[in-house]
């Protein structure tokens, strides 16, 4: 597998740390970051005041959380993942999932780098 670009390797382990501040120190202040899910953009989030307002309430909403790289390839300033997610829900959610549930599945992420830091996330499961 490729080696990971150092701020993708970096955000990646302040996520599973759920380390807000450490995600944050990895992204440009003008990241843009869009999550989609069936097909369908469920969150987004333009500038990092805006993403760490959503990294803050996903961290909070899990007491444990990983993402495994199951597959990676870069090319240029563009690095796309396919992950594996795993997580347990710490309280009772808006969507329907529940404190102690156990969340697992495959997605992919793709990362846009701009001057050393991710300037673009794109999740997609």
């Amino acid at each position: 597998m490729t080696e990971l670009p150092p701020p993708i390797s970096a955000y990646l382990r302040a996520y599973d740390a759920r380390d807000v501040p450490g995600m944050i120190a990895c992204l440009a202040h003008d990241v843009r970051f869009r999550n989609i899910t069936g097909g369908v953009v469920d969150a987004q989030a333009d500038g990092r005041e805006a993403f760490a307002e959503m990294a803050a309430f996903g961290a909070s909403a899990f007491s444990e959380r990983a993402q495994t790289v199951l597959a990676a390839i870069t090319v240029a300033d563009t690095t796309l993942l396919r992950i594996g997610y795993r997580a347990i829900v710490a309280r009772d959610l808006p969507n329907g999932w529940t404190a102690g549930q156990t969340l697992a599945f495959e997605g992919a992420s793709l990362y846009r780098l701009r001057d050393g830091v991710i300037a673009e996330l794109i999740d997609e499961s």
